[in-house]
């Protein structure tokens, strides 16, 4: 009887080690992918941060066009009516 629990108690503790191997294994599986996914995350907010740095330059662009449009429209219609009416000319003389 004795010779049969200890043999039950030693097979138990096989399997519990064969268990731990796998779980052993498994860990490290993930703490690689972890380590991967870390490395990831870092890129992709290092992205977030150019893409927010491009938008905020394009949004300041974006708001310097108009007033550069009216100045370009201005300075058109300036040099028109310049060409157009002579006397404008000698005017600004």
């Amino acid at each position: 009887m004795r010779m049969m629990a200890m043999q039950m108690m030693t097979n138990s503790i096989s399997d519990a080690m064969e268990r731990y191997k796998e779980l052993i294994q498994v860990n490290s599986s993930y703490r690689i992918r972890h380590s991967q996914l870390l490395l990831e995350q870092a890129q992709l907010k290092n992205n977030i941060q150019i893409l927010l740095n491009e938008k905020r330059e394009l949004l300041v662009e974006q708001t310097e066009l108009p007033a550069s449009s009216v100045e370009a429209k201005r300075l058109c219609e300036e040099a028109g009516m310049n060409i157009c009416d002579p006397s404008a000319k000698q005017q600004q003389v």
